[in-house]
């Protein structure tokens, strides 16, 4: 992973400084409520990506950076509303946005985001890129616009429901979290002017590896050091979230067991002690080896992909530590 770091580290400052930029005007408590998530931290994963495969397809990064800039804006808009949907309280060991200045601002805050996103990709064109690649991409991004949203719909639904399918589920975060990986993976080389074939091989190895990232984040949410993780763990089955692991769990309980936890999961009254208990029958029932084996798996159709292509081969390489990245992450 040394060199992935090293170029995120390179590449993050510049990101973050456009980002800021974009980020100033009136009224200032707007402005400030939109650019806290950002100001927290943050993994900078999808910019990282469409700036590693953008040069690595010919491109400089300085003219590709209002691309990161608008895929990371994007992104954060949709945490932004997340966090209001779910009610969470914290992200990134910082009070969320609407848990300080209230849902309505918090809601114009995630707009103030998403306009921003597409004000900063048309800046592409003052850097140098042909008209018609920067429609191309807004386009794309538009389309992870949509998609995510489409995600959320349905990830909101399964919160109603008991018989969720693992099918389901996959085309859920598909939609939810994999498609804005796939965009940005296919941004960076739409604006370099790589051909049909290589967009679309590069953007299936952002796809399955966003895909993987979902997982290992359910996987998180029960597991992690909650220090590290940014946020409450078992917040997931608090909101009643159907995940893999709870799929899995759900088709391995006895009638008395699957009872007590449907009591639990969704119950934003349940105690600790309760969450604990949803957590070890989770982690019992051996959806934790199950899921991250399938992590594995979209890893490796992750890298597949990537083989596929022409990219440089030191981007490929550094690529590849990203997909290998995904399922060994703690946080």
């Amino acid at each position: 992973m040394k060199k992935l770091l090293a170029y995120a580290e390179s590449v993050r400052k510049d990101i973050d400084n456009l980002i800021f930029e974009l980020l100033k005007g009136q009224p200032q408590e707007l402005y400030e409520a939109s650019m806290h998530l950002l100001k927290a931290g943050g993994k900078r994963l999808r910019p990282v990506l469409l700036l590693a495969i953008a040069k690595g397809y010919g491109l400089d990064e300085e003219k590709a950076l209002p691309a990161a800039a608008a895929v990371e804006l994007l992104h954060n808009f949709t945490l932004v509303h997340d966090d209001i949907m779910d009610r969470d309280m914290f992200r990134r060991n910082v009070p969320t946005v609407h848990s300080i200045w209230g849902e309505a601002l918090a809601i114009l805050a995630g707009d103030l985001l998403f306009s921003k996103a597409f004000e900063a990709i048309m800046m592409l064109e003052d850097r140098g890129v042909r008209h018609d690649l920067v429609v191309k991409a807004a386009k794309k991004l538009a389309w992870a616009s949509t998609t995510v949203a489409e995600g959320q719909a349905l990830d909101m639904d399964f919160e109603k429901r008991n018989d969720v399918t693992e099918q389901e589920y996959m085309i859920m975060i598909e939609k939810k979290t994999a498609a804005l990986f796939k965009a940005s993976a296919e941004i960076g080389a739409i604006i370099a002017g790589a051909g049909d074939e290589e967009i679309e091989y590069i953007g299936e190895f952002a796809r399955n590896t966003g895909i993987a990232f979902q997982i290992i984040d359910d996987i998180l949410g029960i597991t992690a050091d909650e220090s590290k993780l940014g946020k409450p763990v078992f917040s997931d089955i608090r909101e009643g979230k159907r995940t893999i692991l709870v799929i899995y769990t759900l088709s391995k309980l006895n009638d008395k067991e699957r009872s007590e936890f449907l009591s639990i999961l969704g119950n934003r009254n349940a105690t600790l002690e309760e969450l604990r208990k949803a957590a070890e029958m989770i982690k019992s029932s051996g959806a934790i080896d199950y899921a991250k084996s399938i992590a594995k798996d979209y890893v490796s159709k992750a890298i597949d992909y990537l083989e596929k292509t022409s990219i440089d081969k030191g981007i490929a390489e550094m690529l590849r530590e990203f997909a290998e990245y995904i399922v060994e992450r703690e946080k």
